[in-house]
């Protein structure tokens, strides 16, 4: 028997909270995390994709999908990201599809390094009726709306020595409170989201690095909380193994497998759910998966061309 919504929690108190795309794996689309994270890329050019899907135990699954181009410093100290994003959650196939521009200028001082990044989107929302049950009868016209959004972001990656480096970064999404309603209610609008991120990595050993990260979110009353580190091992010349193990303060346990090369990175990663909802999650959260592509420039500038060296003498 399908489950009956109670769309008041929805639609009858006129209006759509919606919660915003997230993933586990939240460094990895930088246009939803810290647009300025795009400077801090190690290659010059990334081609991502990212997608989640969960609560398949609960009801029709929430699917996430993030494609993304990135790349660093294309005019002098400017770095330059796109990403397209949908979303569809549950029976009302409540639709989202967006695409995001970030702009982001770098710094260098001593060790330093600073990003400061700028961000607009376009987004619509929509959503389906067809399958949900209404308690008592709404005059819905609108199925679908627009609008644009706005956010900034900072980081600076620190060097320590030359093991290690400490990464720090804020970033505000939603600056212009874009409205948010299928009907005419003008008061009901997104509310703005912080993020504040921190990571450190240091090369434990010749073969193995580690890095811890923190990850926090406020939205109104919503908060995220994510903890937990990463663990790459070099298995031979060509690749490395990474694993990782995170927690969702009071939502879930992270795990994440992946297999890294010069060029190419595949993560999966699934949640262990422990929230309130475990008795009807049977603790099945989400799995989700990304696909890196990199490159630099100069190395396709001379890959596969002979080059002549000399070698000049010395003269004592």
């Amino acid at each position: 028997m399908r489950i009956i919504y109670v769309i008041g929690l929805v639609l009858l108190s006129k209006f759509i909270m919606s919660q915003d795309i997230h993933y586990s794996q939240f460094d990895k689309t930088k246009a939803i995390t810290n647009p300025s994270l795009i400077a801090n890329q190690k290659s010059d050019y990334e081609v991502l994709l990212q997608r989640r899907s969960q609560w398949s135990r609960v009801s029709v699954p929430f699917s996430t999908f993030a494609f993304s181009f990135n790349a660093k410093e294309v005019y002098k100290t400017l770095s330059l990201g796109g990403t397209i994003l949908n979303d569809v959650a549950g029976d009302s196939r409540f639709l989202t599809n967006g695409g995001i521009i970030s702009l982001v200028k770098s710094y260098m001082a001593n060790t330093n390094h600073l990003a400061l990044g700028l961000q607009a989107g376009l987004y619509q929302r929509s959503i389906n009726f067809d399958n949900l049950i209404f308690l008592e009868n709404e005059n819905l016209r609108n199925k679908s709306f627009s609008f644009f959004d706005f956010g900034i972001g900072a980081s600076n990656q620190k060097k320590i020595n030359n093991n290690s480096y400490l990464l720090i970064g804020g970033s505000i999404y939603h600056l212009n409170k874009p409205k948010q309603t299928l009907l005419a209610n003008t008061d009901v609008y997104l509310h703005q989201k912080y993020i504040l991120h921190l990571a450190y990595s240091n090369r434990f050993s010749y073969k193995t690095d580690v890095l811890p990260v923190l990850y926090f979110s406020s939205q109104n009353k919503d908060q995220e909380l994510i903890i937990g580190s990463r663990i790459n091992y070099q298995l031979n010349d060509l690749f490395s193994l990474n694993t990782g193990f995170y927690s969702r303060i009071k939502d879930a346990l992270i795990f994440t497998l992946g297999i890294q090369n010069s060029n190419f990175e595949a993560i999966i990663s699934y949640d262990l759910n422990t929230s309130t909802l475990v008795n009807a999650s049977n603790s099945v959260g989400a799995i989700e998966f990304s696909i890196a592509y990199t490159w630099n420039i100069e190395n396709e500038v001379n890959e596969g061309k002979d080059i002549n060296e000399k070698i000049c003498p010395r003269y004592l």
